[in-house]
């Protein structure tokens, strides 16, 4: 079967993957000099690339066993998901590779074209098992039929960071269940789920340290309101998505809520290290509302009339409610602005 340019099981909506682009003259202008000794450990692991021979092009990714029609059609649409939210990445970081390098700052640029390799590698290996589904996405003319969505370099680096971070605990957790419950094992797709972690978790790791180079973007009320509104728009994203398309996670043998639960939990607790300000996921109502919000998300898909329009007041509220449960400080904004004062006396 040959895709449309839309793509099968890729729905128009909030939840599809989008592409991207941002203000690529203010990231050229990135002050990575305070961050130097950590850039070039970075860019060397980069460059060593410690995954090459964990990725075996060669190695067959179809199915091991039969699914019912509603099982494939999950797996399948986790599949072109993940392929086209991996491909945007490649062309994100393969754009700022090539135009931070014609600006003058070949160092960035190197950077992103090895983060850029890395998606690639991703999303080369999710476009084979989709073709061993009998699927073929022609990613380069899916890419020019969708809007590119601009965004802030602040929002860039927030959310890419957290989309990292976040990624790292979604396979790291479903490499783990899967070694404890191998009987669930049903591609080998899942068995390089754990080098793909690795790769996401370092990806993290720099967006980390370049969020650092712009010391502004922890400080004050602009670093909470950037931590309240990555950490919520994030998490609100992967619990419509694990939650309410909850069939492929069990197939896996997996509970959908625990697992976005405990996705959003180890996130969470890995941001205190780059934010100013985590959300109080244990003594808050933020999961508790989570459940609210999948339940009337998904009533709303099927609503109509004035029922539709009471389920829309209702989602907006909660997601309010939401957006607006207790943070915790972490530290991080006060060791941002010590480090801000040092660049002013060094200058």
């Amino acid at each position: 079967m040959t895709a449309t340019p839309a793509a099968p099981h890729l729905r128009e909506d909030l939840l599809t993957p989008r592409f991207y682009t941002t203000e690529i003259e203010k990231a050229a202008r990135t002050p990575i000099e305070g961050q130097r000794a950590e850039f070039e450990a970075m860019l060397g692991e980069m460059k060593a690339d410690y995954n090459r021979e964990h990725f075996d092009r060669k190695a067959p990714l179809g199915r091991l066993k039969d699914l019912s029609s509603v099982e494939k059609e999950a797996y399948e649409s986790y599949l072109v998901r993940s392929c086209v939210s991996e491909f945007s990445g490649f062309l994100l970081f393969k754009e700022l590779s090539r135009r931070l390098g014609k600006a003058g700052r070949p160092e960035l640029g190197e950077l992103f074209q090895l983060m850029a390799r890395d998606e690639a590698r991703h999303a080369g290996f999710l476009n084979r098992a989709l073709v061993a589904e009998g699927i073929e996405i022609d990613l380069p003319k899916l890419s020019t039929k969708r809007p590119i969505t601009w965004f802030p370099l602040s929002w860039v680096l927030y959310s890419v960071y957290l989309s990292e971070k976040i990624g790292y605990w979604r396979y790291i957790l479903i490499d783990r269940h899967l070694k404890a419950n191998p009987d669930n094992n049903f591609a080998p797709l899942f068995d390089f789920f754990e080098p793909w972690c690795q790769d996401e978790n370092r990806h993290g790791d720099i967006f980390n340290m370049l969020i650092r180079c712009w010391p502004g973007l922890r400080q004050g009320i602009r670093g909470r309101l950037l931590s309240r509104f990555f950490l919520w728009s994030v998490f609100l994203t992967h619990s419509l998505t694990v939650c309410e398309r909850g069939n492929f996670y069990r197939i896996l043998g997996m509970d959908p809520n625990r697992f976005d639960a405990e996705v959003m939990r180890q996130t969470n607790r890995t941001a205190r290290r780059a934010f100013p300000a985590v959300f109080d996921l244990e003594s808050s109502a933020f999961i508790a509302l989570r459940d609210r919000i999948v339940d009337t998300f998904r009533d709303l898909r099927q609503a109509r009339g004035l029922r539709k329009l009471g389920l829309q007041l209702r989602f907006g509220t909660l997601l309010l409610r939401q957006f607006c449960q207790p943070m915790v400080a972490t530290g991080v904004e006060q060791a941002g602005a010590a480090g801000a004062e040092l660049q002013e006396v060094v200058a």
